[in-house]
């Protein structure tokens, strides 16, 4: 397999109180070999050996994603106050790849083409929607505050870091919901499916 990391600088550093929230992120690019020269070939080669994607199950492409969460907090007074954030999140976007494309026609190769650069912009969008989740809820968790103990200020900024993480993977089902349509009528796809 091809691998390609590209690795990105820090997105944004944001002051909220007195504490530095810091989102990060990496971007690593896999290729899903497709073998083909036709429209009804390579949708079949896709059909069956699919990108099995963790949550979503088969698919063209995907993207998997893990991240770490950093905490720390300090008494200020009265209060306790988070001192430092950082969220590092760490992507993968398999997309596929024609291992006969110099095989194709040029009116098939267009379409393949035209499907790839759809994929691509599709788990790029899905980066972009988690990345601008991420500076929302930094900001906010940065932001949080507890008594000066500081007894439950962590466990609270991670609980809730979780529950806008599950927010924002409900807003990544509904993009992939919309969006499906539109991949379905790509022209590749199109002349797979008349081929048959």
């Amino acid at each position: 397999m091809d691998w390609r990391i590209v690795l990105l600088p820090v997105l944004a550093t944001m002051l909220a109180s007195q504490a530095a929230a810091e989102l990060r992120y990496t971007t690593v690019y896999k290729d899903h070999v497709v073998h083909g020269s036709t429209p009804g070939e390579l949708y079949q080669d896709m059909i069956a050996h699919p990108i099995m994607d963790p949550d979503d199950g088969p698919a063209f492409a995907n993207i998997t994603h893990d991240h770490t969460l950093t905490v720390k907090t300090a008494a200020d007074g009265s209060a306790c106050r988070v001192t430092d954030l950082a969220f590092t999140w760490s992507f993968v976007i398999t997309l596929p790849k024609a291992a006969d494309e110099k095989r194709m026609t040029p009116a098939t190769g267009a379409l393949w083409q035209a499907f790839v650069a759809k994929c691509r912009w599709h788990e790029e969008h899905r980066v972009a929607i988690f990345l601008d989740c991420g500076k929302a809820f930094l900001a906010k968790a940065a932001a949080m505050s507890g008594p000066a103990s500081c007894a439950g200020l962590d466990s609270a900024v991670r609980r809730y870091v979780d529950a806008q993480y599950a927010l924002c993977m409900k807003r990544q089902r509904a993009f992939g919901e919309q969006d499906a349509p539109l991949i379905a009528k790509l022209g590749l796809l199109t002349a797979a499916r008349a081929s048959h």
